[in-house]
């Protein structure tokens, strides 16, 4: 690395547990360390853009990766996209509970009681308010949200995560005016990887309210290629495409509060339909419907409401926010439809120790795998999102 840095007399300080790395790796760590203009910078400016567009889109966003990836960083830079208000954060803990998030009572000198609201709570009421001075919603970061057993912790606001529900669950009633949540209102939630294994395990209906993009370390470099993408008979995904654009539409309880954040133009039902094709986003949705099918997993609508959203924002948004359809495409299989097969592995683990053979099932996802590296390549987010799947399926019973 002092090489690179290009010190004439570097003073060399020798260290047994440290092994030498590939020069273009060593390179591609300083630059991150270092801040420099590199790859890995640009990288990540694709990594916001497309954050920036799933939050418009709707969605709440979950990154996942190891330790030191720049979760957190990123969480609360996106938490800072489209408001001037600052977010609520959270850190995931055991003993989280439904008070820390909504309202709990504190006993005050004299016996009074005082009624606090918990940091969720406290980030939907400074939405409203900033949202009727026409300054955005307050977002909530929800650091290490795999620390806390969150589906409990959460409580009624479970449903109403869910853009769609949210004008329909009076989750703060008496609590926050008016007692929604508001539509612009964003999760940005970080979960470790390294450590699920000793922390709690976030449900799948949990997970469905959340885009899950996964974070590589700096030194991997991503390449995704479109190459003969499979194709889709559009009317299938028509009354979708209806569905989606009807939910970017829609307004919230104060006039001022929108779906998508910000006002976009909206393409239109087969405007959108065909840019979802061209991207060839048709063919891998009608693909991984028939792969759920054959694994044995139910998916219901959110996968392709979710797609044909992301395509539509994408559309709308403005250039700053552009990305190539390749980076595009990666970053949707991977964010919005891979991990919807997760739900297999829990499932094949058990048949095999019932079995005591290798279940069929392993070779199906073996062969998605091979499609998915054949359609985006090797070096696509949405192959290494793959192959972390089949490192979780017994491969050898």
């Amino acid at each position: 690395m002092l090489r690179i840095l290009g010190v004439a007399h570097p003073v060399l300080i020798p260290q047994n547990y440290l092994k030498e790395v590939p020069e273009q790796y060593g390179r591609r760590i300083i630059e991150m360390g270092c801040g420099g203009d590199g790859e890995v910078s640009e990288g990540r400016v694709e990594l916001e853009r497309f954050v920036a567009l799933l939050m418009l889109a709707g969605k709440n966003v979950l990154l996942v990766g190891a330790p030191g990836v720049g979760k957190t960083e990123l969480a609360l830079r996106a938490a800072g996209f489209f408001t001037s208000c600052e977010p609520e954060v959270e850190v995931g803990r055991e003993d989280l509970s439904y008070d820390d998030l909504v309202v709990k009572y504190v006993v005050l000198e004299g016996g009074r009681l005082e009624r606090r609201l918990g940091s969720l709570a406290r980030a939907v009421a400074r939405s409203w308010d900033s949202i009727r001075r026409g300054t955005g919603p307050c977002h909530f970061v929800f650091d290490e949200i795999n620390r806390a057993n969150v589906d409990v912790a959460l409580g009624r606001i479970f449903t109403a995560l869910d853009v769609e529900h949210r004008t329909r669950v009076k989750v703060f009633d008496g609590l926050v005016d008016p007692p929604y949540i508001p539509l612009s209102f964003r999760v940005i939630a970080t979960m470790n990887v390294v450590d699920r294994g000793q922390l709690f395990r976030l449900s799948f209906a949990l997970l469905r309210r959340f885009a899950y993009v996964y974070m590589t370390p700096p030194h991997i470099r991503l390449e995704p290629q479109l190459n003969s993408l499979p194709n889709a008979k559009r009317d299938l995904f028509r009354p979708y495409a209806e569905r989606a654009l009807r939910y970017l539409a829609m307004r919230g309880v104060l006039e001022e509060d929108l779906a998508t954040l910000v006002v976009l133009g909206l393409p239109g039902v087969e405007e959108l339909l065909s840019e979802a094709e061209r991207l060839g986003l048709l063919g891998i949705l009608e693909w991984a419907l028939g792969a759920a099918d054959r694994l044995g997993l139910e998916v219901g609508p959110s996968m392709v409401l979710d797609v044909l959203r992301a395509v539509a924002v994408r559309t709308a948004a403005p250039t700053s926010l552009k990305l190539s359809d390749e980076v595009f495409v990666d970053y949707v299989v991977s964010s919005l439809v891979l991990p919807h097969f997760a739900a297999v592995a829990p499932r094949v683990r058990q048949k095999a120790v019932l079995s005591a053979r290798q279940p069929r099932e392993v070779n199906e996802v073996r062969d998605m795998q091979a499609k998915i590296s054949g359609w985006l390549g090797e070096r696509s987010l949405s192959s290494r999102v793959m192959e972390g799947l089949l490192h979780e399926l017994p491969v050898e019973v």
